[in-house]
């Protein structure tokens, strides 16, 4: 009766189900080669979630089954699912012979979303004399069709062979792709006499921080080479780590053509076979030169096997990575335009002009031409970034992918083919301390085929003097990941964090938690000092060690790390330099967090009094542990109305607000309605694998300031919401300056009781305050300093 329904169900959309769930006798023969297929219709006119639980044991608690979420566009959908990727939120795979029960279900209210059918697929052999292969550890998702390849097979040999599954980090994997065997020496076939096509899937994924970059490859069959690859470091970053950066996303893009295919890292060859097992020989620079994800084998005089096959994975990445609809289009008529032609700044600021771009049907690059803001008295410094339209994830572990303009680049613009985009350019103008008062005429040039579009803008410099910022307001930040990989770069990747370091300050932020080194050893002391030095000389106000607490504790034990940080507690107290906030426990509540704090607090406390600890806190759970810390960073999951915020800070405390949405407000208004003592921001560098593939991860690439081939650009590539990070800073100081003026004047008296009357003391509310809101704050305070 059930499959009945559940077969009507396919062909009766209008049948709503709330959910949908599949017994023991429906899952019962499933293999780690099975797929669970799940198709619905959301009519609604919003994005919804489809919730797949999986349990392999009676009534389980939520980490001990499968919880899989699925963002889900409007329109007809279906997803599948590999038996073999289901796992706990701990990692573990469940069993699958003792699966007891699958249930599907709307993950919220969504009216007109419907469930209409669920079913479990095993796929059969690609067809006859057809040899496929996806290789990986053993249990690991296998691509329909395939069988699978594990180390423990005779086809595949070597002396450093590690089986890889990428997609335990994953929110939806490509089966085929995402997990394999590196260390490869050589793969034996056993190919029957003929002529094969042979493909390999050479690319492995990488996860978090790391994307394997092997740069020397070849790849024999029966001793004769077939492929070669030999990069420079320089080659490497340039083609592969930020070779996505120039894709060109439009309303025709799919997550398949931007991140699927990836035709470059497959090799096909054709090779005869004398009846005798195929030798493939693997060589390269290190063990990920000889990594293996799937192996094809199809008759060379009928190849069409691959074309089936792409246009297979090419349904699974539309189903399981869609696109949301696009909201922004273009008119088709060249355009530059600015809302605010004319725009205020404070001495020791900066002020941003957005306008709008639109190239139209032109063909060709555009080219930018800025003059600089000036006057008689003299001149700004100007820049410039143009908007580059990206997909990323619509929340941090959505599945549904979104267009959005927020990615900011500097430099030449690339030429159009069609219809372009609208575009932002976006003006940065520099304002330095002291500067004459008056207006300073600019003007960006747009020149294209034939064409030139012209924009105007004026900035007027405001005869004032703004407080400066005390309070840390910034970004955590490391590294750029890719030059520490290659020991010949090394020195260049210190480089530019120290030219990164210099734009922060360029743009007003204040704090910051860099990259220090874990100070275990002499070299790394000296790192260390070397960082807090130019920490010091840049004029950052605070600074927090995010890792090095605890990674010395974790390696050379908790009591020994609390005498290397009261070594450095004495030596900066002699040198009259400050020490960072000690970070010593992160989000401890959270399920599988271990109690290491609490023994570091202990050791800490007793050997090193004078360190500062510091302990990020997202859960009124988390409040127990109040007293360990001298620095609390918490976000709304641990509260931060304005009342909870002054609860918190009791005893002394600092109170630093952390990784909110809305930067602006939390960097700016709030930051001081609030009374918090600061704010920061994650992160400024945090890719996955991959800077610019949304997918690869457990959650999207965070980035604020994206990863180039040169270290220290004139300006590097930036997200918006650093921006917004600035223009609160910049809010921020014109509160202080309304502050100190409110002393002396009725005006600024009425605007600083209304400005507190009308700031909402919830966050939840404050968070939905919009730029033009902010602006007209910003203005009225403005109004009375012109």
């Amino acid at each position: 009766m059930k499959h009945w329904i559940l077969a009507l169900a396919l062909f009766c959309p209008s049948l709503v189900m709330a959910e949908i769930r599949l017994d023991k006798s429906d899952i019962g023969d499933v293999s780690v080669t099975s797929m669970l297929v799940v198709s619905g219709n959301n009519l609604s006119n919003t994005d919804a979630i489809a919730v797949i639980r999986a349990d392999d044991t009676k009534n389980p608690g939520y980490a001990d089954r499968a919880n899989i979420e699925r963002v889900i566009p409007p329109g007809e959908f279906n997803i599948e699912v590999p038996f073999a990727s289901l796992r706990t939120p701990g990692g573990r795979s469940l069993d699958l012979k003792s699966l007891q029960q699958i249930i599907i279900f709307p993950g919220r209210a969504e009216r007109g979303f419907a469930l209409t059918g669920a079913r479990v697929m095993t796929p059969k052999p690609l067809g006859k004399n057809i040899f496929a292969w996806d290789l990986g550890p053993s249990g690991s998702a296998i691509w329909p069709g395939f069988q699978p390849l594990t180390p423990n097979s005779p086809m595949v040999t070597g002396r450093s062979i590690h089986p890889i599954d990428r997609s335990t980090r994953m929110q939806a994997a490509d089966a085929l792709t995402f997990d394999g065997i590196r260390g490869i020496d050589t793969l034996t076939l056993p190919l029957p006499a003929g002529n094969w096509q042979v493909t390999l899937w050479l690319r492995d994924a990488g996860e978090w921080e790391f994307l394997p970059h092997p740069l020397k490859r070849e790849i024999l069959v029966d001793g004769k080479a077939v492929y070669r690859q030999n990069l420079s470091p320089k080659n490497w970053i340039d083609n592969v780590y930020l070779g996505l950066r120039e894709i060109k996303v439009s309303p025709e893009s799919s997550s398949w053509d931007h991140f699927g295919a990836r035709k470059s890292d497959r090799v096909t060859f054709d090779i005869k076979s004398t009846g005798k097992p195929v030798k493939v020989t693997l060589k390269g620079d290190s063990p990920d030169a000889q990594f293996v994800s799937g192996i094809l084998a199809e008759p060379a005089d009928n190849p069409l096997v691959l074309e089936m096959l792409t246009r297979q994975r090419k349904l699974w990445w539309d189903r399981n990575w869609p696109v949301a609809a696009w909201t922004k289009w273009p008119t088709g008529q060249p355009k530059l335009s600015t809302k605010e032609k004319t725009v205020s700044a404070a001495p020791g600021t900066s002020v941003l002009i957005p306008m709008e771009f639109e190239q139209g049907n032109l063909p060709g690059a555009p080219m930018v031409m800025l003059k600089q803001p000036s006057q008689e008295k003299g001149r700004l410094s100007a820049s410039w970034h143009w908007s580059q339209w990206q997909l990323t994830r619509t929340h941090l572990s959505s599945t549904l992918l979104a267009p959005n303009d927020n990615y900011l680049r500097h430099g030449l613009m690339p030429e159009n083919q069609g219809v372009a985009l609208p575009r932002r350019l976006m003006v940065r103008v520099d304002v330095p301390e002291a500067q004459a008062p008056g207006d300073y005429q600019g003007e960006v040039q747009v020149i294209l085929q034939g064409k030139i579009l012209k924009a105007p803008f004026n900035v007027s410099v405001l005869d004032v003097s703004l407080p400066a910022l005390e309070k840390p307001v910034g970004i955590y930040l490391e590294k750029q990941v890719q030059f520490g990989w290659f020991k010949e770069l090394t020195a260049i990747g210190d480089m530019a964090m120290v030219c990164d370091l210099k734009f922060l300050r360029k743009l007003g932020l204040t704090g910051i938690s860099p990259p220090f080194a874990t100070p275990h050893n002499e070299d790394t002391q000296k790192e260390f000092d070397a960082l807090s030095d130019n920490l010091n000389m840049l004029g950052f106000t605070s600074a927090m060690a995010y890792a090095p607490a605890k990674r010395l504790s974790q390696s050379i034990g908790v009591g020994n790390a609390a005498n290397v940080v009261a070594d450095i507690e004495s030596r900066y107290k002699q040198r009259l330099q400050p020490t960072p906030y000690w970070s010593i426990a992160d989000e401890p509540s959270n399920p599988g967090n271990v109690d290491l704090f609490k023994e570091m607090y202990q050791s800490f406390s007793m050997l090193a009094p004078d360190a500062k600890l510091a302990g990020h806190l997202n859960s009124d759970h988390d409040k127990e542990y109040l007293p360990m810390f001298d620095l609390v960073l918490v976000n709304d999951g641990f509260g931060i109305n304005v009342d909870q915020v002054k609860e918190t800070q009791k005893d002394d405390r600092e109170v630093w607000l952390y990784n909110l949405p809305n930067p602006r407000a939390a960097s700016g208004y709030y930051l001081w309605h609030s009374g918090a003592d600061g704010f920061l921001k994650w992160h400024g560098r945090m890719p996955t694998a991959d800077p610019f593939d949304p997918t690869d991860g457990r959650e999207f690439d965070v980035q604020m300031l994206y990863p180039s081939a040169n270290p220290c650009p004139e300006e590097p590539d930036i997200h918006t919401d650093l921006y917004e990070i600035m223009e609160g800073i910049v809010d921020y100081r014109w509160i202080l300056w309304l502050e100190e003026t409110a002393k002396s004047d009725s005006n600024a008296r009425l605007l600083l009781a209304s400005l507190k009357q009308e700031l909402p003391d919830k966050w939840n509310r404050m968070r939905e305050v919009d730029t033009r809101t902010m602006d007209t704050w910003r203005n009225k305070i403005m109004d009375l300093a012109r």
